[in-house]
This record gives C-alpha cells, sequence and structure tokens, in this order.
C-alpha cells in the first residue's frame, strides 16, 4: 500500500510505504525522496504521526544532504576537465585523431590523453571510456599493491577481487575473499595500504574489536590519520566520475 503528502513546502513530498513484512517504523531520506515505511498493520494516522514527531529531524536531514549535494556539484565544477589518479588531479587533453575508432583515455607524464575521433565523438570523455580508464589501471596496480602486503602479512586471503562497490572501500567474506573497490586508483598509495592491510586483518579478525584495530596499527601505525583522510575525501571519490 502507498500513498503521499507534502509535510511542508521546503521538503520534497513524502512517500508512505506499508509492508506485511515489516515490524518497525522508519524514515529514508534520499537525494529527491522521503520515504516513511512501516508495518501493514499500523494506521496511517500513527505513520503520519510518526512523520510530524520527527520533523525536526528530517529538515536537519534533509538540509544536510542539500549543502553536501550543493558542494559536490561546486567541487564538479571546479575540477571539470581532470581526473583524480593516484590523489592527484590530472588534466585531460583531448587529441583530435580521424583514425581513434573508440575514444580512449590514456595517461602521459602529467596529463591524461583523450584520443577521440572529432567525425563521431565529443572531446570530452563519457563515463564508460573514465570508467574503463580507472578500471585497467586499478587492475594492474592494486594487484600488485595487494600482492605486496599479503606476502608481508601471515594472513592468506582466497582470493583478491577488484569490483564497483558503491560505497564500500573493501570488503572481507567469510569465505576469505577480499574485495577492492577500484576507485581506491584515485587515491593517494597510502591510503590504498591502509585499506588493504585494514582488509588482510579481518582474516584474524572478522570485526572491528580492540584487538582488530591494534593489529591494524601493528602493520599501518598511522591508522588513525588514514581514517580521517577517507572521512575527508569520501564523498568527493564516490561521487567524483
Amino acid at each position: 500500500m502507498k500513498h503521499s503528502f507534502n509535510l511542508h513546502p521546503d521538503l520534497p513530498e513524502v512517500s508512505v510505504v506499508q509492508r506485511i513484512q515489516q515490524r518497525t517504523m522508519r524514515i529514508r531520506i534520499k537525494d529527491d525522496q522521503i520515504i516513511v515505511s512501516g508495518p501493514a498493520s499500523v494506521s496511517r494516522t500513527r505513520l503520519l504521526n510518526f512523520v510530524r514527531e520527527k520533523s525536526k529531524w528530517i529538515h536537519k536531514t534533509w538540509d544536510k544532504r542539500l549543502r553536501r549535494r550543493q558542494y559536490l556539484e561546486q567541487q564538479r565544477r571546479n575540477h571539470r576537465g581532470t581526473l583524480l589518479l593516484r590523489g592527484e588531479r590530472k588534466p585531460v587533453h583531448p587529441v583530435a585523431d580521424a583514425n581513434q575508432y573508440k575514444p580512449k583515455l590514456i595517461e602521459k607524464d602529467r596529463i591524461i590523453a583523450f584520443h577521440f575521433n572529432p567525425k563521431t565523438n565529443t572531446d570530452r570523455p563519457d563515463l564508460n571510456t573514465i570508467h574503463s580508464f580507472y578500471l585497467k589501471i586499478a587492475k594492474a596496480e592494486l594487484h600488485q599493491q595487494f600482492d605486496y602486503w599479503s606476502e608481508r602479512l601471515p594472513y592468506r586471503p582466497g582470493k583478491m577481487i577488484i569490483r564497483n562497490q558503491k560505497t564500500k572501500w573493501g570488503s572481507c567474506s567469510t569465505r576469505q575473499t577480499i574485495s577492492l573497490n577500484w576507485r581506491l586508483i584515485k587515491c593517494p598509495p597510502n591510503i590504498v595500504d591502509y585499506i588493504i592491510i585494514h582488509e588482510l586483518c579481518h582474516l584474524k579478525y572478522f570485526n572491528h574489536s580492540a584487538a582488530f584495530w591494534q593489529l591494524v596499527s601493528q602493520y599501518y601505525p598511522q591508522q588513525k590519520e588514514a581514517r580521517t583522510w577517507i572521512r575527508t575525501h569520501t564523498d568527493e571519490i564516490f561521487s567524483d566520475s
């Protein structure tokens, strides 16, 4: 059962969803909508009252999310014509080539060259071209860094794979498979080291206990600084291209 209503002129429409299998009421705030959901057994009046009770929190969270979107949009405008690679912004230089069948990004010394066919392509790379460029570098360099650290820590993973994770930097499964996000190639190498060590340490402690953090610090003493860097730059890394 679905319906919607307006809570405030400054907020998007609130969608109300009721599900038979749901046990509790909850509110989710997305970039373009607010969703309140609850058990099918709860009355519509109770759900609406729940939303009104949480109205201050909804306004605060929506405003924070709006400011974040505006900041990231400004950052995208400021960084237009560049790509983030290994923690540095590199300018993208278009190179027109009538013989270029498929557009391609190629890393040079201080720039990234975008080879394109002016008859069939624009002089700006699309997302598929950018992602292919990042993924090619990630497959080579992340595997190399992972091999380096897996040889130095006494914990052997089942395998390592590179994934397109939407929110996670990396993960370690119960089957001892370690996944690394290809977006790590945008980060400075020392941050990549930290993420790899972090996931390798999960092979011993499958949690974030004090013993786990002590183990991480044994191999990466600057782990607190790395975590601060990650908190500061996560939005940029995950929203940029």
